[in-house]
């Protein structure tokens, strides 16, 4: 399979590959993803730091916080041209945030995955699984259906598992709005387990068709059977 835990084997770990890392407290809960800086070769999980590109927030390259733990990667053994369209997509990510000064938190929402510039905000913002997705998608490869209709449902509960860090301030409803989350909940929110289980496919399914995110794809390997609290 393209999606692997670390474990005792070694793995290949290549350029824009996807990495994700797990909870703290939750085992296997997947809280945030982002693009493989390095080739690495012997990855495993007792030599799991990586260097990440990643949407913090900010957006993070890893000379500001070195390399960081990984808990699963995901390849689709990407092609020279799509290599290069990746590297395109995060220089003028880069570029825009820098000429217009963005501030981290600005760079960042919960939903939708990415918020398109508009009149107040002149630049694109993402969570970390949005920041992935539309890497990959600006070279041509679909990796999970984004359709707010078509997304499970995620309580506020499981989304203060996915951003614990975040997790007293998601209480206030005030915070939540800024972030997109407007209401009580619970919302469609594009969650970072779903990458890591989108490419837990063969390779030709991966570049056929988006994967369709299923409640329990918060985990990876999913627990579909998982109840939402």
């Amino acid at each position: 399979m393209p999606a692997e835990r670390l474990q005792d084997t070694p793995v290949r770990l290549r350029l824009f590959d996807v990495v994700g890392q797990d909870s703290d407290n939750v085992e296997q809960f997947v809280r945030h993803v982002g693009l493989a800086l390095q080739p690495q070769a012997g990855l495993t999980r007792r030599s799991p730091l990586v260097r990440l590109v990643h949407m913090g927030p900010p957006l993070t390259r890893d000379h500001a916080d070195g390399p960081r733990p990984a808990d699963a990667v995901a390849t689709v053994e990407l092609t020279a041209d799509e290599l290069l369209q990746i590297q395109v997509f995060l220089d003028e990510l880069n570029d825009v945030y820098e000429a217009e000064k963005a501030r981290a938190e600005k760079q960042y929402v919960i939903r939708p995955h990415v918020a398109e510039p508009d009149e107040k905000t002149p630049f694109p913002r993402f969570n970390c699984a949005g920041f992935v997705v539309e890497a990959y998608r600006d070279a041509g490869i679909d990796l999970v259906e984004t359709e707010e209709t078509l997304l499970p449902p995620v309580s506020l509960g499981k989304l203060k598992q996915a951003y614990p860090d975040q997790a007293e301030a998601l209480e206030r409803e005030a915070i939540r709005r800024r972030c997109g989350l407007l209401g009580n909940g619970p919302w469609p929110v594009l969650l970072a387990g779903y990458v890591i289980c989108a490419m837990a496919r063969s390779v030709e399914s991966i570049r056929s068709e988006p994967y369709q995110p299923q409640a329990g794809d918060e985990y990876f390997p999913s627990r579909p059977l998982t109840t939402d609290h």
